[in-house]
């Protein structure tokens, strides 16, 4: 699966490329910005932990972008993927790119996702509203692209192979 995320990453090497995907909402109750895992139509966020990006937004995440966002995920020790989401979107004015069908990421040997834990989805939430602060704008895109293999559930001979077996 990582073969087929790296061989669109360098088509696109100026997105985030890779899966889940996740994306954010309008809250109209409460006025502001939800973070959000269901199953969607659309996405704009891919989730750093199985994607690709260009190491020069590891730069500018380190040393350009505000030191206030980098405080909150060091502070909540959560939203680093959210803030690399929010960095490659403000600048590229473009949505990352989705590969597979998969919206899990099973970590096999993992004792238990940050998931999990209660707070996880708050924090989220709290990020996502900072950032939009510190940015002046929701710097996040929606798209309903994704990305399959090109032989993607097509049913093929037992002798044949697929592209990327995994996907």
């Amino acid at each position: 699966m990582l073969g087929h995320t790296s061989a669109v990453w360098r088509e696109a090497r100026d997105r985030i490329v890779g899966f889940p995907g996740r994306y954010h909402a309008w809250d109209i109750p409460h006025q502001s910005w939800l973070y959000n895992s269901n199953y969607s139509c659309e996405l704009s966020m891919v989730l750093t932990g199985a994607a690709f990006f260009h190491k020069y937004y590891a730069y500018l995440y380190s040393y350009v972008m505000p030191q206030a966002i980098r405080d909150m995920v060091d502070e909540y020790i959560n939203c680093e993927d959210i803030a690399m989401n929010f960095l490659v979107s403000h600048i590229t004015r473009k949505p990352p790119i989705k590969v597979t069908s998969r919206w899990t990421f099973r970590c096999p040997g993992c004792p238990q996702a940050l998931s999990h834990d209660d707070s996880h989805f708050h924090e989220r939430h709290k990020c996502i509203n900072f950032f939009v602060k510190v940015y002046g704008y929701m710097p996040l895109l929606y798209t309903q692209f994704r990305v399959d293999s090109v032989l993607f559930k097509t049913r093929l001979p037992h002798d044949k192979t697929k592209c990327f077996k995994f996907i």
